[in-house]
């Protein structure tokens, strides 16, 4: 090998000493050598790390254990495999609490390898030491960090959980029982709270109203809104009879009292069976429908009316609207839990639906609305809805 000019072929052996001890006394790492031929095991050499790190000086340490590190914190258990690796001749890691000289604590991450000599008998062992404690400082404070994150977030789902029973609470136990119509409802509430909301109102005559509604977000958020929804929809119909005059109210009482962005999408529609007339108001909802068993149609139901909750009484209106119902007759109110999926993976989800339903006219309310359910997961490859799932309605089960 040729070597630049000037440059000899080696060092000479106090040079490299001179190198060496330059190197190690310019480390920011401790460095120790202990003497394994000697009784107590003492120390024989200290670099200038470990005398900036612990506070100790040369002179005060040579010849003594490196046991006089540790103090009442230190670990035992990091201590006992320190004891363990030098019986074995083996190489350790370990993490325990040291004291500098002048009682200050400080996290030492020590590493601690054997030297062999030329017999393969270990007689020294060199030891690192690093100073972790601003490193396990951090670590402790992201552990306490993380530990109140666990008790938030189980706090949250509790109170998701107590949100979703309230929720649940809010809709019917039962629904009414007539020898006229057969009512029915599907509610699959998804794991966070939803918006979604449907009560059946029994009115004076013997009538019925059928109301499903939508609160627009998740959540707690959602969850008080549909509780405002619920109650105050109920207040009004206790007061008012024509159903665009109940949403016009509804409306009134909910405006400037919800959230920004927030809104309430609404189908109410009243139904006496004594003749048949089904009258009903939209606001904002998705159509619903009469599926005709007696002509195999569907017939949508769909008024002019803009959404509860958003808009002063001077910007809003409520068309009503007015069906004679037949013998056989299905009417389907649904929130756009079906229709959103069906969107979503590429089907014309008016049509689509309307489809599906008349290919279905034959079954009872209850199996159609349970087939309507499977029919959305079946089209989306889906195992739940990522929204409340919503189905309220009834059949006309004896006609004028």
């Amino acid at each position: 090998m040729q070597y630049p000019k000037g440059m000899n072929k080696a060092l000479s052996t106090l040079a490299k000493n001179d190198l060496l001890q330059k190197a190690a006394n310019e480390s920011s790492e401790g460095i120790t050598i202990s003497s394994m031929s000697e009784k107590n095991r003492p120390l024989i050499y200290v670099n200038d790390g470990f005398q900036r790190m612990t506070g100790y000086s040369e002179n005060e340490v040579i010849g003594r254990n490196c046991r006089f590190l540790q103090g009442e914190g230190t670990d035992q258990e990091a201590v006992q495999k320190i004891r363990d690796a030098i019986k074995k001749e083996e190489s350790c890691i370990v993490e325990l609490l040291n004291y500098k000289k002048n009682g200050t604590q400080f996290w030492n991450r020590l590493s601690i390898t054997p030297i062999r000599d030329n017999d393969q008998k270990v007689s020294h062992y060199v030891g690192v030491q690093s100073d972790i404690t601003h490193l396990n400082e951090t670590k402790n404070r992201l552990v306490e960090a993380n530990n109140i994150l666990q008790k938030f977030r189980k706090r949250i789902l509790d109170e998701l959980e107590q949100a979703k029973l309230a929720q649940q609470f809010l809709l019917p136990a039962q629904l009414p029982i007539s020898p006229k119509v057969r009512f029915a409802s599907l509610f699959k509430p998804m794991d966070e709270v939803g918006g979604d909301l449907y009560d059946v109102i029994r009115l004076p005559n013997d009538s019925y109203g059928l109301l499903i509604a939508d609160v627009t977000g998740h959540g707690i958020p959602a969850a008080l809104l549909t509780f405002m929804t619920s109650t105050t929809f109920r207040n009004a119909a206790d007061k008012l009879t024509s159903p665009s005059d109940i949403i016009t109210l509804t409306n009134e009482r909910l405006f400037q009292k919800m959230p920004e962005d927030a809104f309430v999408t609404m189908f109410y529609a009243q139904y006496d069976p004594k003749n048949g007339l089904l009258t009903y108001v939209s606001a904002g909802h998705p159509d619903a429908y009469i599926l005709r068993k007696r002509k195999n149609e569907v017939i949508p139901l769909s008024t002019k009316g803009t959404i509860v909750g958003a808009f002063s009484r001077n910007e809003i209106s409520f068309d009503k609207k007015e069906i004679q119902l037949e013998l056989g007759d299905k009417l389907i109110l649904y929130t756009d839990a079906i229709t959103d999926i069906l969107d979503i993976y590429g089907l014309s989800n008016k049509d689509e639906l309307s489809s599906f339903l008349r290919s279905n006219s034959e079954l009872d309310i209850d199996d159609l609305f349970k087939a309507v359910y499977q029919y959305g997961l079946t089209c989306s490859g889906l195992v739940s809805y990522p929204d409340d799932f919503t189905l309220l309605g009834m059949e006309v089960i004896d006609a004028v």
